[in-house]
């Protein structure tokens, strides 16, 4: 089969080339659904932190407990054939994890009240509502962890098996769920169209390539 060659040629007229200035008019609107649904997630998650903060405060507030509450607690621990956690034990745990239940209860107080007062701010808008998310979930954070860790380091003195473990995970538990928390509540500031709706900008018009509109 011979080759074939063929020729393209193009010819344009000066009146109908292609115009010098393309004017693009591109319009980007303000997310303000976004940062709505996320002030909504604040408010329930810091109704929750301020529920965990009542509990710890109880448990550092309660000096004995009952040999009811004992028997409950290691029912299920003293199952394992290999372990065995007496009563004294436990109490002897509680006593020396008090501490630890006091600084988590505040720190989530304080963090509980924060995200909670930053939650109507973010609802209407304010970017002041995710700054009071983001110093709550920093100040549960640290305090969040640092608690459990002292009540930890009082089960790895006191007890064993898997309540022991339990309370590790629990110690992880507290920061992963802080660091959320934080990264749920700095949403509103990293999203672009959610960032324009907090600044007051309803709308961004991009007409050609150098030119900006905001209203």
């Amino acid at each position: 089969m011979s080759d074939k060659q063929f020729d393209f040629s193009i010819r344009m007229d000066k009146e109908n080339s292609v115009p010098k200035d393309v004017r693009l008019d591109l319009s980007i609107k303000a997310d303000t659904k976004g940062p709505k649904t996320v002030a909504v997630l604040m408010l329930m998650g810091g109704i929750t932190l301020l529920l965990l903060a009542y509990g710890d405060f109880q448990l550092s507030q309660k000096e004995d407990l009952s040999q009811e509450e004992i028997d409950i607690i290691l029912e299920t621990p003293n199952s394992d054939i290999d372990t065995e956690i007496t009563n004294e034990d436990y109490q002897k745990f509680h006593d020396s994890a008090r501490q630890g239940y006091l600084i988590r209860a505040a720190g989530l107080a304080i963090a509980g009240i924060l995200i909670v007062i930053g939650s109507p701010y973010l609802f209407m808008l304010n970017k002041k509502g995710a700054f009071l998310g983001i110093e709550g979930a920093a100040i549960g954070f640290i305090t969040g962890v640092m608690g459990s860790i002292m009540v930890h380091n009082s089960a790895e003195e006191f007890l064993s098996g898997p309540l022991l473990l339990t309370y590790q995970i629990l110690m992880y538990l507290c920061g992963v769920c802080m660091l959320a928390c934080g990264a749920l509540t700095s949403l509103p500031l990293l999203n672009a169209r959610a960032r324009m709706a907090l600044n007051g900008d309803s709308k961004v018009k991009f007409v050609g390539n150098q030119d900006l509109e905001s209203e």
